[in-house]
């Protein structure tokens, strides 16, 4: 799909195009650039045989835990709250998620080995500045960066 700069932005998780002005400004997107329509510069969201925009521009940019490109997608409003599901959607439900969790290869039947990732958290992370909770939703986003990444690199190896 060809989006402008702006269409591109907001494509991208992003109020401004700042970034995307930036990351052309450098040559970064050069490969996406597939004319222009009018003064605006047009650019391919899945050229054939490259990464999607998206999935490029996040691996141009320093990721920061406010950033729209490592938020996770939000449940879907539509969605029911588990409070107003009868039994028989509930279990359906369950069967659903524990079907997702089996597929997940990070994970393995057992779960991640979570000895392993407090000591790579702890190795990362000196949080005793922070005092004891409740805490901002800063440090509580800083905790679970830091957790995720533990846990890949537990995967890992």
């Amino acid at each position: 799909m060809q989006l402008t700069i702006s269409e591109a932005a907001a494509h991208c998780g992003y109020r401004s195009r700042t970034v995307l002005y930036r990351l052309q400004r450098d040559g970064l997107l050069h490969d996406y650039e597939v004319g222009r329509h009018g003064r605006s510069l047009l650019l391919e969201s899945n050229p054939p045989g490259r990464c999607s925009l998206r999935e490029y521009v996040m691996a141009s940019v320093q990721l920061r835990f406010d950033s729209p490109l490592g938020q996770r997608p939000r449940r879907p409003a539509a969605a029911a709250p588990l409070a107003d599901l009868s039994d028989a959607e509930l279990g359906a439900h369950c069967d659903r998620v524990m079907a997702g969790l089996d597929a997940l290869p990070e994970l393995g039947p057992s779960g991640p080995d979570w000895a392993l990732v407090a000591e790579l958290a702890n190795g990362s992370l000196d949080c005793s500045a922070w005092g004891p909770p409740p805490w901002s939703a800063d440090q509580w986003a800083t905790l679970s960066v830091v957790l995720e990444l533990a846990q890949e690199a537990a995967a890992d190896g």
